[in-house]
């Protein structure tokens, strides 16, 4: 490969990023940036020495060979966003150092093949395909690392043709989905595997599972399920064992909270490491699920969540409950209970949490953006091992609770208490901070001369601004 297409290779994820800041100037004389710009064909005036093209967001229906025949020394071409409704890979046989082909976001219906031997990330998600456009060229793209692509179905012999690849990223688009035919995902080689969705229908769980039994790193947006929980299709007993998935992220989720209970079991027995849930909203059958059949799955998890697991960290973000005859005591304790190194609950109106029974190995604990007040962990010897503390938006007021607070968690390093409510008076009340505390951010609050009486003794470094 020759010196200036490693050169580009390095630089391809900036050019992805910073499509619409770049300008055809003379400085960037290899790059032709006509994203945007109402066409609805390839402009014909393009310098022969052009090695980025983008001619994203216009309304261009259909591409041919002599727009891109000059073009010898293409390398990133970015055609989304546009009204393309047939691709033939033929277009680009002369541009045969073409790296970087993104045709995502179009109406694609066909595809007809050639192999592009240097072609390393190739998007056609976002398209209207309804098989996996996935030609037998595409198992001669042995450069391949990142494949992008969209369908309404999915079969097990559709990725028979790409099997032997190694390939860094796969990106499912499904929409109007409609059949998928189990273990199908399981032939694909990737370290990761991100599915979007249909934001309008039920969710195949076997997305789900397949997923986790084919890639270390897995995303899927919008798992929703409106049937009834009873519906549900539960894990296979045999999955544990096939699972791969290390970091696991779910975002959009709407799940009746049994569903929501076996799938956690399920990861907190598996080797994920890392559960991110964004987006997360939970709910429940009122007047359909009894106490006799709800709380043997909480006995179950509560005796699990005190067990060592391989999960290091669980994030939780924008989160709203519909759960509303449910005790949050309950499930506050689970979450106190964790045996696991680091727990984020941000943006869920949470107004409370427990301090864990017993001596707990959280190290980081974020929980901004809630509604917590003075009462959290005030007497709470368990945290001994928490290093970072994160807090801020929420609804704290007394500066000398929060120090209080902190007194007895003897590793804590780093505080933030942003954004909240914080007042000190100074009216003769002793502050008791960790001695371990050494960073403390108290900016925008509202906090007078008086916090100088209420500091921890081996501080660091004080944020104060805006007070």
């Amino acid at each position: 490969m020759r010196p200036i297409t490693n050169l580009y290779v390095f630089a391809c994820a900036f050019i992805v990023t910073l499509w619409n800041n770049i300008q055809p100037t003379v400085g960037n004389e290899f790059i032709a940036n006509y994203s945007s710009s109402l066409l609805t064909n390839v402009p014909k005036n393009i310098r022969i020495w052009t090695q980025v093209l983008d001619v994203s967001h216009n309304r261009i229906s259909e591409i041919s060979i002599s727009e891109f025949i000059s073009l010898s020394d293409l390398q990133v071409l970015n055609l989304s966003h546009n009204l393309i409704t047939v691709l033939d890979f033929s277009v680009f046989v002369f541009n045969e150092n073409l790296e970087y082909l993104d045709l995502s976001h179009n109406n694609m219906l066909k595809v007809c093949c050639l192999t592009l031997a240097h072609l390393r990330h190739l998007d056609l998600s976002f398209n209207k395909f309804t098989a996996l456009p996935i030609c037998q060229e595409f198992g001669n793209m042995f450069h391949l690392e990142y494949l992008g692509l969209s369908a309404t179905m999915i079969r097990r012999s559709d990725f028979s043709y790409i099997k032997h690849l190694k390939l860094h990223t796969v990106f499912l688009t499904l929409g109007n989905f409609s059949l998928y035919e189990p273990q199908s995902l399981t032939a694909l080689n990737t370290r990761s595997l991100h599915i979007a969705f249909a934001a309008n229908q039920n969710f195949s769980f076997s997305l789900l599972y397949d997923g986790m039994s084919t890639t270390e790193n897995l995303k899927i947006v919008n798992l929703i399920y409106t049937l009834s929980y009873k519906d549900f299709p539960s894990p296979p007993l045999t999955l544990l064992k096939k699972i791969k998935t290390t970091d696991l992220t779910l975002d959009t989720v709407d799940l009746q909270w049994p569903i929501i209970l076996q799938i956690f079991l399920l990861i907190w027995y598996s080797p994920v490491e890392h559960l991110t849930v964004r987006n997360f909203t939970f709910w429940g059958p009122l007047g359909e699920l009894t106490e006799y059949e709800f709380l043997p799955l909480l006995s179950s998890l509560e005796q699990l969540i005190s067990l060592d697991s391989s999960m290091k960290a669980l994030t939780l973000e924008h989160v709203r409950n519909k759960l509303y005859y449910f005790n949050q005591e309950v499930l506050y304790r689970q979450f106190s209970e964790m045996n696991i190194a680091s727990l984020t609950i941000y943006d869920a109106y949470m107004p409370h949490m427990l301090c864990p029974n017993r001596t707990s190995s959280f190290q980081y604990l974020n929980f901004s953006h809630n509604a917590l007040t003075d009462e959290l962990f005030q007497n709470c010897g368990t945290l001994i091992d928490l290093k970072l503390l994160i807090l801020q938006r929420n609804k704290f007021e007394s500066l000398p609770k929060v120090s209080f607070m902190t007194s007895r968690m003897k590793s804590l390093k780093y505080l933030d208490m942003s954004n909240n409510l914080l007042r000190h008076d100074g009216a003769d009340v002793q502050c008791q901070w960790a001695e371990s505390l050494t960073e403390l951010d108290l900016s925008s609050n509202q906090l007078a001369d008086a916090v100088f009486e209420c500091l921890p003794a081996n501080i660091k470094r004080l944020d104060l601004q805006n007070n």
